[in-house]
């Protein structure tokens, strides 16, 4: 869940899809977001790391999806480059939706792409997400302390629901017959961004 969203990936969304998202968020939340990123991001990497450390204690068997890493030690994760790169990239992905709150539907294509690439990924499951989730608010919520009202949790959730339903998108768009309708749009979005 830490892919680059800066690599050039299209996937065309109907605006009636975007609406099924619940891809608006209000003034209240986006302010509420806004006012929470900073002092969730002031240590962008720990924070990612710590974000990755929950879900591996919450199911261990993710830990193999990361075996490319090398990751011997998940106490030790600060320490591992590699990994230290995908919280990281992590991070930034909750970054560009925070700035791109006022407009959801700029970054959607972007997630569902990501979700997309989770399903290309070996014993990747998409319940995986229910847990990116979970952990994602449990560590929010350790990190803002007692700024962590219940308004600013439910606010956090419908974000976080929204990657999670944009990715769980992209995961069923590629483990389905949609893989062939998926491929083309991209390709033909890509190549339209070209001229």
């Amino acid at each position: 869940m830490g892919c680059d969203l800066t690599k050039q990936t299209s996937v065309v969304i109907s605006p009636e899809e975007a609406k099924e998202d619940g891809a608006e968020f209000s003034e209240t939340q986006i302010d509420t977001i806004r006012s929470t990123w900073p002092l969730l991001s002031r240590d962008y990497i720990r924070v990612g790391l710590e974000v990755f450390m929950r879900i591996f204690n919450e199911i261990p068997s993710v830990r193999v999806l990361f075996d490319s890493f090398g990751i011997t030690d998940i106490d030790n994760l600060e320490g591992h480059p590699l990994f230290r790169e995908h919280a990281q990239k992590f991070m930034r992905v909750l970054e560009i939706l925070v700035e791109n709150l006022e407009r959801p539907e700029a970054i959607q294509p972007h997630l569902v792409a990501l979700g997309a690439r989770h399903a290309a990924i070996d014993g990747y499951h998409p319940e995986y997400f229910r847990f990116y989730s979970k952990c994602l608010l449990e560590v929010w919520e350790k990190e803002l302390g007692e700024e962590f009202i219940s308004e600013v949790r439910d606010t956090w959730k419908e974000v976080i629901d929204f990657i999670v339903r944009c990715m769980a998108h992209g995961y069923h768009i590629c483990t389905t017959d949609q893989l062939d309708n998926f491929v083309s749009e991209t390709q033909h979005n890509s190549m339209n961004a070209k001229t």
